[in-house]
C-alpha cells in the first residue's frame, strides 16, 4: 500500500507539469470505492478522471494486469463485486512500474472495448490468462493478464522516474486538452 501511494505521488507530480490543476481525490472515501484517484483539469477547464496503478512487473514480463472482480469470503450479500478494471468511471488509466519508471496511459473505454473483443475472438483459450490472487484473508481477486502486444496502439509510453518530471509531458502540448 505504501509503495502504491508513493507511486501515485510521483504520477501526480508528473501530471502537474502540464495540467492547469490536479484534483487529488485519494483521501475521499467515495472516490476510493469507485476507483478514481484524480481529476486532471486542462487549461480550457475540461476535467478528465484518472485511475493510477502501480505494477512492479509492467513491461518486464510483457503483461498488463487488469482487475476483473473480487470475491469476499465472509461478507454476506456482498460476496462479489467488479474490480477496478470494469468499475472505475475514470477516462484514463495510468500504470507505472515504480522500479523502472516505465509508465503507460490508456483511454479506459478503448481498453475495455479491446478486452471485450479479445475475449470474444479467443474464446476458451483466453481463460488461461486469468490470474487469481489471495488478496488477504477476506478477499480473492481475479485478474486478466494481457500481453502488452495485444493492446498495442491503445497506450502511450512515458518514462516517469520521479526525478526528471519534465522528461516526457503527459498532455498533448498542441491543445493542452487530452492526456495521450
Amino acid at each position: 500500500m505504501a509503495r502504491g501511494t508513493a507511486n501515485e505521488d510521483v504520477i501526480m507530480e508528473w501530471l502537474r507539469t502540464a495540467a492547469r490543476d490536479i484534483i487529488d481525490f485519494r483521501d475521499f472515501r467515495l472516490t476510493q470505492h469507485i476507483d478514481v484517484d484524480c481529476g486532471i483539469e486542462s487549461i480550457d477547464g475540461d476535467i478528465q478522471l484518472a485511475e493510477i496503478k502501480s505494477d512492479k512487473h509492467l513491461k518486464q514480463d510483457g503483461n498488463l494486469l487488469f482487475e476483473c472482480f473480487r470475491v469476499n469470503h465472509f461478507v454476506e450479500e456482498h460476496w462479489f463485486y467488479l474490480g477496478w478494471g470494469w468499475r472505475s468511471p475514470a477516462q484514463k488509466l495510468i500504470i507505472r512500474n515504480p522500479y523502472t519508471g516505465y509508465t503507460i496511459v490508456f483511454d479506459f473505454t478503448k481498453l475495455r472495448h479491446k478486452i471485450g473483443r479479445l475475449i470474444k475472438q479467443e474464446g476458451k483459450p483466453f481463460k488461461r490468462r486469468i490470474d487469481v490472487v489471495e488478496t488477504d484473508d477476506q478477499k480473492t481477486t481475479f485478474n486478466f493478464l494481457l500481453p502488452l502486444s495485444s493492446v498495442e496502439g491503445l497506450f502511450k509510453e512515458y518514462s516517469v522516474d520521479g526525478q526528471n518530471k519534465e522528461a516526457s509531458n503527459p498532455l498533448n502540448l498542441n491543445t493542452q486538452r487530452k492526456l495521450i
